[in-house]
């Protein structure tokens, strides 16, 4: 969603926080769960409920925040929609540059081939890259750092 709203100069950068938001979690879920912390058997039920404080935030905030404008205006067709989502969440402003960058991007996606799972993996032109993410994927999962 981050991703999604953020201006398109800032969109790379929102976009790479994320893994480094989704590290530091796993670093204060794994120091939290210490003996000396919370990893006491009288304090689990704290160390567990902790999870669901986030959630709790997000789920109470996440309705008053718009839609995404690419959804609005890409899925949904909603361009007077997008422009009152892009106000509320970049201020008043020329932004018909955006959503000109918008409707470019509605306009090659309406030309592109939605490929199925099946299709994806016969394709050669894709098969280095599917090596590859299922080379980084299976290295991630066996290096240990579930464990740590």
């Amino acid at each position: 969603y981050v991703g999604e709203i953020s201006p398109r100069k800032l969109r790379g950068f929102a976009n790479s926080t994320s893994s480094f938001f989704w590290s530091l979690g796993k670093a204060i879920g794994q120091i939290s769960g210490q003996r000396e912390l919370l990893g006491s058997q009288s304090l689990w039920p704290m160390l567990m409920a902790s999870c669901g404080l986030p959630a709790l935030v997000q789920l109470v905030t996440l309705p008053f925040f718009p839609e995404s404008p690419p959804y609005l205006l890409m899925h949904k067709g909603d361009q007077e929609g997008c422009k009152k989502a892009i106000r509320q969440l970049w201020g008043e402003g020329q932004h018909q540059a955006e959503i000109d960058d918008i409707m470019k991007e509605k306009a090659t996606m309406k030309n592109t081939k939605i490929l199925s799972v099946l299709e994806l993996v016969k394709e050669p032109a894709f098969r280095w890259q599917l090596y590859m993410i299922v080379i980084l994927t299976a290295t991630i999962q066996l290096c240990g750092i579930n464990a740590v």
